[in-house]
């Protein structure tokens, strides 16, 4: 995985007024991943399944990273899951520009979108997909690339793939979906993630319908089990609550860590963390850009400090619940 660059040093007080060319304010723009339980949890299961995947014949093809609503950090995972196996390969091999661990593709963005999945493979290969014809119009080079990118792979040592927003498919497209995966699984000995809200029973109903049973069940057999989905879940964060004491605010904690303002002292986000959960609900989606923009608005005002009515700013910027939005909890 990659490390968050060194946090730019916080000015001295009589230092100028900063800008929008401030380091700092393109620093908290981006404030990188918080390795939430979920997140850790899933990383760790990714690779043992991947050595697990690697050491025998695909026990485990196919992995869904699912959650209990949007916004969880689902595509978080799943592509940090592709630069961490990537990364153990060239820490293994070392870099070579022939080698391609890891592919990742996206559904369709819109669901009345046909799935081309071998045309995505090729765009992420690099291939031009099409060609001027006698009137300078672009026509695409051929209707399927499943076999050039086959070829492809098999010489680039592929060994993951990661697909995106499986629950924007058509569900006239899910059975062709999965067959095509299949293929590609038992073909290239792959390993597919598959992410987004629903993917572990999209993923289930699929295999049922692929492999169905070869014989009835009678009084004398025992039904055959359905095949297994192994699922990485994130969801939301939960409250400071007794069954969950630390994951929230450690998670706070994390973050005002690596605030950089004059003013800022450490541990002070934890006295709103009530209100940045009310005004978040527990979605990374919506904590991180939180608590960038507050940063940035703080340092831009000269604030240099977290506030309640920063928070607010912050809030109203990108369209969360704020102060008059919480029943008077501020």
């Amino acid at each position: 995985m990659r490390h968050q660059s060194s946090p730019p040093p916080i000015p001295a007080a009589d230092d100028s007024t900063p800008d929008e060319d401030d380091p700092r304010v393109r620093y908290h723009a981006q404030l990188g991943l918080v390795e939430t339980t979920d997140i850790a949890t899933g990383l760790k299961t990714a690779r043992r399944l991947l050595r697990l995947n690697g050491e025998r014949r695909h026990p485990c093809q196919h992995v869904a990273i699912d959650s209990d609503c949007r916004g969880t950090g689902k595509r978080t995972l799943l592509h940090h899951i592709g630069l961490a196996h990537q990364g153990r390969r060239e820490k293994l091999h070392g870099i070579d520009d022939d080698r391609i661990p890891v592919v990742c593709v996206n559904a369709p963005p819109e669901q009345g979108s046909s799935a081309d999945w071998s045309a995505a493979l090729a765009m992420f290969i690099g291939w031009d997909l099409y060609r001027s014809d006698t009137e300078q119009r672009p026509v695409q080079r051929m209707k399927d690339f499943t076999g050039p990118a086959v070829h492809v792979m098999r010489h680039a040592r592929t060994e993951v793939c990661l697909v995106d927003g499986i629950d924007r498919l058509r569900t006239e497209d899910l059975q062709p979906t999965f067959d095509f995966f299949d293929y590609l699984a038992d073909e290239l000995g792959l390993t597919v993630f598959w992410s987004g809200i629903g993917s572990s029973d999209i993923l289930r109903e699929a295999r049922a319908a692929r492999f169905p049973a070869l014989r009835r069940p009678t009084e004398a057999t025992a039904p055959i089990r359905p095949r297994s989905v192994p699922t990485l879940w994130v969801n939301r964060l939960p409250p400071r609550c007794k069954e969950h004491p630390d994951e929230w605010v450690s998670t706070v904690a994390t973050l005002d860590g690596r605030l950089r303002l004059r003013h800022h002292k450490p541990g002070s986000l934890l006295d709103y963390e009530k209100d940045i959960y009310r005004i978040t609900d527990g979605l990374m989606e919506h904590l991180t850009p939180l608590l960038s923009m507050a940063a940035q608005i703080a340092i831009l005002d000269g604030t240099e400090a977290v506030t309640p009515e920063v928070l607010h700013d912050a809030a109203r910027y990108l369209d969360l619940p704020g102060k008059d939005d919480t029943n008077g909890a501020w």
